[in-house]
């Protein structure tokens, strides 16, 4: 049986000559990994140890690679609430907020200081203290703009709030996404279909509002069902199952009735 060699068999067994060095720099800094050199000395040795070999130290050989030594060393400006605050306003701009990203862009000091063990260790674990959810910016990412116009009409449909104040608390990572694709939110919501002037001066309901609602649609002769319901006034249905109003549709009805 053929073993096949690991990645760290073919780093030590690799013949180093000024250009490989550079080539592997390169190589590394595009897939979004550190190039500070106490990570290299953890996760890459033989390069840094070949990089100072041929160019002196490890920062003229980032230059060489021309990448800028300084901007990668910036990491050690940043605090945990410096990134933590960044992130929160980036991902409010609707910045692609993704690790690969990231690396390559002009916050990649940010990311060198978020991964360290003693700041989060990790980019996803800095973007969960900065209160985001990784798996949505992830999820969202991939969408086509098409995906993210059904997903607005999806949660219009259900009754959701989609008034920009709502959606960063509810759904920030795709309002997000929406205002980096279309320029704005509410572009995103007109894109869908929907007229954003009636969502931003969405109504308050009420206790009161809500009961009226259900017997204005009883005069008018049409189904309680919460089916039904959701079709023709999916903001009423929304409202009526909030917790602090009724907490479902059936006791919303039951108490209209009664």
């Amino acid at each position: 049986m053929k073993i096949q060699p690991t990645d760290q068999t073919i780093k030590k067994n690799k013949e180093w000559t000024e250009a490989v060095v550079l080539e592997e720099i390169k190589k590394w800094h595009e897939s979004g990994k550190p190039l500070f050199s106490h990570y290299m000395r953890k996760h890459y040795q033989e390069l840094l140890a070949a990089a100072v070999r041929y160019f002196g130290n490890w920062g003229k050989a980032v230059e060489a690679a021309g990448l800028s030594y300084d901007e990668i060393r910036r990491y050690k400006a940043w605090s945990k609430e410096k990134i933590i605050q960044m992130i929160q306003q980036l991902h409010r701009q609707g910045t692609d907020l993704s690790f690969r990203s990231m690396m390559l862009g002009e916050y990649a000091p940010m990311v060198y200081a978020a991964i360290r063990p003693n700041y989060f260790g990790s980019w996803k674990n800095a973007l969960l203290a900065a209160g985001l959810a990784p798996q949505d910016i992830y999820r969202y990412k991939s969408w086509k703009n098409e995906n993210i116009l059904e997903e607005i009409r999806r949660l219009y449909k259900e009754g959701a709030d989609l008034s920009s104040k709502q959606m960063e608390k509810n759904a920030s990572s795709l309002i997000a996404i929406a205002r980096r694709r279309f320029g704005s939110w509410s572009s995103a919501i007109e894109q869908a279909g929907l007229d954003y002037d009636k969502i931003r001066n969405r109504k308050r309901w009420s206790k009161e509002q809500i009961i009226q609602g259900i017997r204005s649609l009883k005069e008018k002769g049409i189904s309680l069902t919460s089916t039904k319901v959701r079709e023709v006034d999916p903001a009423l249905f929304a409202a009526a199952c909030k917790k602090r109003f009724f907490g479902s549709w059936k006791k919303a009805v039951e108490n209209a009735l009664s």
